[in-house]
This record gives C-alpha cells, structure tokens and sequence, in this order.
C-alpha cells in the first residue's frame, strides 16, 4: 500500500530529474504481491535527487540524450543519419569558406582551421548518431572531445583570437617582429682588372701559384721569370727579381705578417726574400723537380714538388730542410696547414688526399674519395676539424671532411674542373673558382651550399687566386689567351663603430 501510495503521489519531472537504478524487492517478497504491484514494481521509476557523473578532465560537455528506454525505430533512425549527413556537409563547407577567408584575407581567419580535418568531423558524428541510437538514460554525460588533435573549441591560451591586441595574427605579428637581414648586394663586375702585355703572360698551367696576396695589402705576381710586387692601395708595380732563362717561377708565397716572401722555382730551389729592401735572404735546395706548392706556418715553410717529396724548411736554420715527408705517389699539388697550425693537408695529382700530424713523417689518415687531382684545399676558419677539398675535371666534386675521425660530411657536385676554393674569414661562406668546363667564380653558402652569384668574365680557366687581408675582396687570375687579373669585392665586412675621442681641452667631464 505504501508502495502503491508513493507511485501515485510523485510527480515526474523528466526535464529536472536523473533516471535512477531499477528497484526490486527479493524474490520472496515479491512472490507475496499482488500481480498488479508486481507488474507496477517492474516499470520505472524516477528519484528526486540528480547524481551527475564526473570526469578528472578540464572540459566536460553536458549533453541531453533524445529518445527513451525503448529502441528508436527505423524512421527516427534514418531521420538521424539524415540529419549527420546534413550536419557533415554543414561543417565542411565551414571548413571550405574557412580556407577561403584565410587565403585571400590572411590574418583575419578566427581560428586555426589547419588542426581540422574531415576524419575529427567524421569522429564525432559518428559518435553522436552512436550514442543518440543506443539505450540510455533520459539524460547523460561523456568526456569532450579531445582538443589536441583538433576542433572548433580549442583549450585556452593566450593566442586565441579572442585576446589578439593586434588586427594581426600571431604569426604574422612575429614576421613583423624578426629583424629583417640585411639585403646583401654582390657585384657581378670586377671593380679592377690588370691586363699584362705579351712580354709578360701569365701560363695556363692547373700545377702553378704564382699569385698571391699579403698581409700587408701588396700583390706577389710571379711572370716568366721574374717576380713583381704589385701595392694594392697606390696601385704601384715593383720588380722584385728576375731568374735565369734556364729556370722559371712555379710558386710564390708571402708569410703570414708579409715580412717574407718564399719564392718557387722550375729547377727545384726555393728562394725566401725581404720585400722591402729587395734583398734574398737565403736560397734552399732539396727538391730535384719543380716547387709548385708552398705552405707557411710561423717560421716553418713547407714545400711540394713533382718529385713527389714535402720537405719542412725552417727559415730560421741554416740547413736547407729539417723534415722530409714521403707518402704520395705523384706530383704535389696543393698544401694548406690549418689555423692552429697541427695539421697540414696535401693533394696530389693521383687522386690523393693525405692529412699529416706537425711531428710525423708519415701521413695519419688518407681521405680517398675524389677521383682526379686534389689542387683546392681550405680549412674552416669557424669550426674546427672541417676541411674542404676539390677535384679536377675528372671529378668535379667539392667534398667536405671531419679531420677528426676522416669521415665524408657532405660532397656537393660543381660541374667543373675546381681549381682554387677559400673560406670567407667572417661568414660561412665559400668562394671557389672553376676551369673545365666552365670558367666561373662561385660564391657558396654553407652547409646548403646554394649558390649566392656566380661571376663570369674571364675566358680560360681560372688557375689563380688569392684573398685581401680584409676578407673582403679576391683576386683571379687566368692564363693562356685571357692573361688578366681580376678584383672582385664578393663578402661584406661590418663597419668598425666610430670611436669618439674627447679634446683634452675640453673641461666637461673631467674630474678636478
């Protein structure tokens, strides 16, 4: 009776109210229950009091479930996929005036629609039409929609649109924000060339260095057989000395102060010189073929001939070499110590590239992958332990190599013969220059190794080379019928800051 008296009283609010668990007494009380109760007892009944379900997330979505404890029927069920479909095609063609809006108007979109995508739309309507065709309750609660792989309502920041200060978005606003580079202006001219008449000519030949640039901003040229000293600033031309008829020069090589001049000849001997009151100072012998390679570190002046020997001469002892090397097994081609001064590459003309220790004899490690003569060699002035190295015609190929452990970083393909390659000393840059097939002076960024210009004027390949003492300008030369040398300003330099000195007439700011 009391039973029957409280389903009777009650009033059913399904809009306020929660849907408790089904109540039923034990078997044997039931058992003692009119049939009428029983069939009461078995239908639903509501409670007064709503117990929500609780998820440990940020965001939960409270969602009204249509339909009742009864399986929808068939009608109501292709009503909701019908209506899925709709909402499907609602929310792409969003999604499509989204892309639309943000292409032409860029910064205006008011979110982020690149994280939508139709498989998050697919998602959730799958699981509406899921949820809305199973049995449950007349109301429940699910977890949202989890924000990080994309949706219309994203967690909060601070760069949501609805806290931008600017009419600008964030992206745009840090473009706007980054300094912008300097815009970089490289001259495809040179700003002065040397052309030399038919008494003086300089050889087209791939083993010869007759060019190089001091310290002291004064220009060694070795002509035939005589070497001249051309001033860059007054523009002036010296004749150093001149050899015999016999003998020529094949190398010449200023020290790094540009005190001393180390001079290479046809027959074998190597001569230093004073520039400055034209004076030899000593003469050293050693090589029985021509010197076409020479290396200055310190004192130290090393030698490469097509004897296939590098000989150490030390310009301070009167014995004409204090260290002999023997490795190679052709012509020597190209020398260059490192800037500590530890290490000294050496390329040879059978493919050979050799890296020797200041104290050893023999080579430490052998760099075998170009496939032509090895003349280009530079060692980075900003990492250490990183050589550059390039082929000849046959191979064509700027490599890259770990010193350290002689391993192959990176080969970049030239497409030419590469007769001359250096480091720019304030950049990461490279400057090389080209013969076979294509006469050309590269200026390259590194490690991508694109290409910044390309100079062309000179009409044979361009064997010689040597850079100023600022850094900032080269010289080419080349031989056989184009006979010039060419200035090209290629790498900027920072201005120096203006330093302000005060008068020491002026009282303001001083302390009495």
């Amino acid at each position: 009776m009391s039973s029957t008296l409280f389903q009777d009283n009650i009033s059913i609010d399904k809009d306020n109210f929660t849907p408790l668990s089904y109540l039923s007494s034990s078997p044997s009380s039931s058992s003692n229950l009119p049939t009428t109760n029983r069939r009461k007892r078995n239908s639903i009944c509501y409670g007064d009091r709503f117990i929500p379900l609780r998820y440990n997330e940020m965001f939960t979505e409270f969602e009204r479930m249509q339909g009742r404890v009864a399986r929808p029927t068939a009608k109501k069920q292709k009503k909701s996929i019908l209506e899925s479909e709709e909402q499907v095609k609602a929310e792409l063609e969003s999604i499509r005036m989204d892309i639309l809006e943000k292409a032409m108007f860029p910064g205006t979109n008011n979110y982020n629609i690149d994280n939508l995508s139709r498989s998050n739309i697919g998602d959730s309507t799958l699981s509406s039409s899921s949820s809305s065709s199973s049995l449950n309750n007349l109301f429940s609660f699910r977890s949202k929609v989890n924000n990080t792989t994309g949706g219309a309502a994203a967690i909060d920041t601070p760069f949501r649109p609805a806290y931008w200060t600017t009419p600008f978005s964030p992206q745009i606003e840090t473009i706007l924000k980054t300094s912008r580079k300097p815009f970089r202006i490289v001259n495809s001219s040179p700003y002065q060339m040397l052309a030399f008449c038919d008494e003086l000519t300089l050889k087209d030949d791939f083993y010869l260095n007759v060019v190089d640039w001091s310290a002291k901003n004064v220009l060694a040229l070795g002509l035939e057989h005589s070497v001249y000293l051309w001033d860059a600033s007054s523009s002036q031309m010296t004749k150093l000395c001149e050899l015999e008829e016999s003998s020529a020069i094949t190398s010449v090589k200023w020290s790094l102060q540009g005190e001393r001049l180390a001079i290479g000849t046809a027959d074998g001997l190597v001569q230093i010189w004073d520039p400055q009151k034209l004076v030899q100072i000593r003469d050293m012998s050693g090589h029985c073929a021509r010197v076409g390679c020479l290396a200055w570190n310190g004192n130290i002046l090393t030698t490469g001939s097509s004897d296939r020997q590098i000989f150490h001469r030390d310009s301070r002892s009167t014995r004409s070499y204090i260290q002999n090397l023997s490795g190679h097994y052709s012509e020597i081609c190209g020398l260059k110590w490192n800037h500590q001064g530890d290490q000294l590459a050496s390329g040879g003309n059978a493919n050979e590239l050799f890296l020797w220790d200041r104290y050893s004899q023999t080579p430490i490690k052998r760099l075998e992958g170009h496939k032509a003569a090895v003349r280009a060699l530079a060692w980075s002035p900003h990492t250490p332990n990183l050589l550059v190295s390039g082929g000849g015609h046959l191979d064509r190929q700027i490599k890259f190599w770990n010193t350290d452990d002689g391993k192959l970083l990176s080969t970049h393909n030239a497409n030419s013969q590469v007769c001359n390659i250096a480091w720019s000393p304030r950049s990461n840059e490279l400057v090389s220059t080209h013969g076979w097939w294509k006469n050309y002076i590269v200026v390259w960024n590194y490690p991508d190794m694109k290409k910044i210009i390309t100079l062309k004027g000179h009409s044979t390949r361009v064997l010689y080379f040597s850079m100023s003492p600022t850094g900032e300008d080269i010289v080419t030369g080349a031989g056989g019928d184009d006979n010039t040398l060419r200035f090209w300003k290629i790498f900027n330099v920072p201005a120096k800051p203006k330093v302000i000195r005060e008068s020491a007439l002026n009282p303001v700011g001083k302390i009495r």
